[in-house]
């Protein structure tokens, strides 16, 4: 028998389990690897629960660049000591990852997820003065009058516009793509009428919705949030092949988390993931989940084996995702 397997086992889990007694003893910092107003918000409700949890300050260290991997990269190499997370979104772990060239990190190999914490509900929305009402109308416009209605999206290889790209496949038309630089500008766009439907996140256009600046033509990923009118139809009930890219925002910390520290991390995200935030979210699309490290591992592994199809197709047909 080989005692001194048992010795290191032994030794292993006496040190996890004093760093789990320790843990934390300082700061723990989550980088959000996107400017201000976007993932961090939700971090930002999640902050004082967390923190009076843990019984250290939540730091927020927003680190933006190259669609979210400068800063994913950073956490990626960081001490898998609890002190360094990753807040971030699937726009970025799925879609990013699959269209771009250039990764550096890996998604399953690098980081320890530890819950995820909201999806997002979506919808493809319509400046006011369109000729068309509906999903259908849309798609009959589109096809007399092929590239000259106009789609914005967050970026080229965003999860918005791939939502566009498959929309363009399933439904048998031709759009123009118009890639911005995240929400903000696109919800600007929008309310300048430089562009004539968008895919967007509900969150992100109820503000146009409720000043009239656009109005819904479909929602997808997820049930209807109350914030859009209740006859607005789910996509597929228009165009039922079509498939959504995953839309979260997960917490993430390096490889090699010791179990311990990642099931303490865990509880106190859950536990700040209120009944009261669940209600204000749920209003505008966003339903908080709080699920356990596997359960967000497994999710993770389907949105990226159901979005690498949604990839290699439209790049069969000559979509590209770089610039």
């Amino acid at each position: 028998r080989d005692w001194s397997s048992d010795v290191c086992s032994s030794d292993l889990a006496f040190s996890n389990s004093l760093a789990a007694q320790e843990f934390p003893i300082k700061p723990v910092r989550i980088v959000v690897p996107f400017p201000p107003g976007g993932v961090d918000v939700t971090i930002r409700q999640m902050q004082k629960i967390m923190s009076d949890d843990l019984g250290q300050p939540i730091v927020i260290d927003n680190r933006a660049g190259a669609n979210g991997f400068i800063g994913t990269e950073h956490v990626a190499r960081s001490a898998p000591d609890g002190y360094t997370l990753l807040a971030t979104s699937s726009s970025t772990m799925i879609s990013g990852v699959l269209v771009s060239s250039k990764v550096p990190f890996d998604v399953i190999r690098d980081f320890t997820p530890v819950t995820m914490l909201n999806m997002t509900v979506s919808t493809l929305i319509a400046k006011p003065g369109v000729p068309f009402n509906s999903v259908k109308d849309l798609i009959d416009y589109a096809k007399r009058n092929p590239g000259k209605v106009a789609y914005a999206s967050t970026g080229i290889g965003s999860a918005q516009h791939l939502d566009g790209e498959y929309f363009k496949v399933t439904a048998g038309v031709d759009l123009n793509h118009i890639p911005y630089k995240g929400f903000g500008p696109v919800v600007q766009a929008v309310a300048a009428g430089e562009v004539d439907v968008a895919f967007i996140t509900v969150a992100q256009a109820n503000p146009l919705l409720q000043g009239g600046k656009a109005r819904p033509l479909a929602y997808y990923n997820g049930p209807r949030p109350s914030s859009l009118p209740p006859g607005t139809p789910e996509m597929t009930s228009a165009v039922p092949e079509f498939r959504a890219t995953p839309g979260w925002i997960g917490l993430f910390g390096p490889a090699a988390l010791p179990r311990p520290v990642l099931m303490r991390l865990n509880v106190a995200a859950v536990k700040s993931l209120t009944p009261e935030m669940r209600a204000r979210n749920a209003e505008i699309g966003t339903t908080l989940i709080g699920d356990t490290p596997e359960e967000f591992s497994g999710k993770i592994k389907a949105g990226l084996e159901s979005t690498a199809g949604v990839v290699k197709k439209l790049k069969s047909i000559g979509v590209k995702f770089e610039e």
